[in-house]
């Protein structure tokens, strides 16, 4: 089923941001939880632990039985009902979200400090629904005082692809999200575009430098200075160079380069205090994937040159200092 764990990233708190699958935490119904599921989870925490290392677990996907999907595709939740994409539509009760999510919010305790409720919910692919703003905030109003009343430090939410400040205007103007999170999240991929380019006005919200202070702006508009995290950006290093700038890849000493300017203009975000470099190694052996190459390490443990810069470039101390040139 679909949850499997992946790692990204942060050196501002030490940030390891972890995807989790409610719907193969909780597959069959209700209540009953997926020991060796349950026993995966054991194990990063206590991996992180060892690192010294503060996760971040984002919780998402619903199982069949709490799905909003059709009869057609959901089938009785009979066979692999999770490559039917039963798993991507929005719980119909949001409410087994929340109770799910408390569940596991009380196990980890202060192990877990952080929670994010979904995963980009402004993509159909993540959170299918003809509503998605509107089934969002209802994710988030149920399991936000769920989560905080099982202890949750800090309770995440938005999750959003790219900087998206139309989906951000929504979520507040029409569903009221304000007051149902500790921080708010995006993920600001600007393509193969460099962090300091400012892009077209029509394509602001793939602009790293000018689509997060537009996402901040909003916020602020509704009167909530709540701070803004970056829970997944970077840069691929697949061979794409042709198509659609958000489809195009970079060489690697470029990747670095990008990597090493984006922290750099954090700095100058006071409101940004969270930074997670989406991944630490690529997923894929196939040079023309753009999604399994974003890592800071190949797939054959070879290190491109952004690993090295990654150190000092997201080095807490400078993120807490005057912009300097990368």
């Amino acid at each position: 089923p679909a949850g499997a764990i992946s790692y990204a990233y942060d050196a501002v708190d030490r940030v390891v941001r972890v995807d989790v699958g409610w719907s193969t935490l909780e597959p069959d119904r209700k209540g009953e939880y997926a020991g060796w599921y349950l026993a995966k989870m054991d194990t990063a925490v206590a991996e992180a632990e060892k690192r010294g290392l503060e996760l971040l677990f984002t919780f998402w996907t619903t199982p069949c039985w709490a799905s909003s999907a059709p009869a057609e595709l959901k089938q009785d939740c009979a066979g692999a009902w999770w490559e039917r994409g039963v798993e991507r539509y929005a719980p119909t009760n949001a409410s087994d979200y929340a109770d799910a999510l408390a569940f596991v919010v009380r196990r980890y305790g202060d192990r877990v400090p952080n929670w994010e409720i979904w995963n980009e919910p402004n993509l159909q692919e993540f959170l299918t629904s003809s509503s998605p703003a509107a089934d969002y905030a209802r994710i988030a109003k149920a399991g936000y005082p769920a989560a905080k009343a099982a202890g949750a430090r800090t309770v995440v939410a938005g999750a959003l692809a790219d900087a998206d400040f139309e989906f951000t205007e929504s979520l507040y103007r029409d569903h009221g999200l304000k007051g149902a999170f500790d921080a708010y999240s995006i993920h600001p991929y600007s393509g193969d575009r460099s962090p300091l380019d400012p892009n077209e006005d029509q394509y602001m919200r793939h602009s790293f430098v000018r689509g997060v202070p537009a996402v901040r702006e909003v916020m602020l508009r509704y009167g909530d200075p709540k701070p803004l995290w970056l829970t997944e950006f970077g840069w691929s290093t697949c061979d794409r160079r042709d198509g659609p700038s958000w489809d195009r890849c970079v060489d690697q000493q470029t990747q670095a380069t990008y990597l090493a300017q984006a922290y750099n203009q954090m700095r100058a975000w006071s409101y940004v205090s969270v930074g997670v470099w989406y991944g630490l190694k690529d997923t894929s052996t196939d040079s023309s994937s753009r999604v399994g190459n974003y890592g800071l390490v190949r797939s054959d443990n070879q290190v491109k040159p952004s690993y090295s810069v990654f150190p000092s470039a997201s080095a807490t101390s400078l993120l807490a200092g005057t912009p300097q040139a990368p």
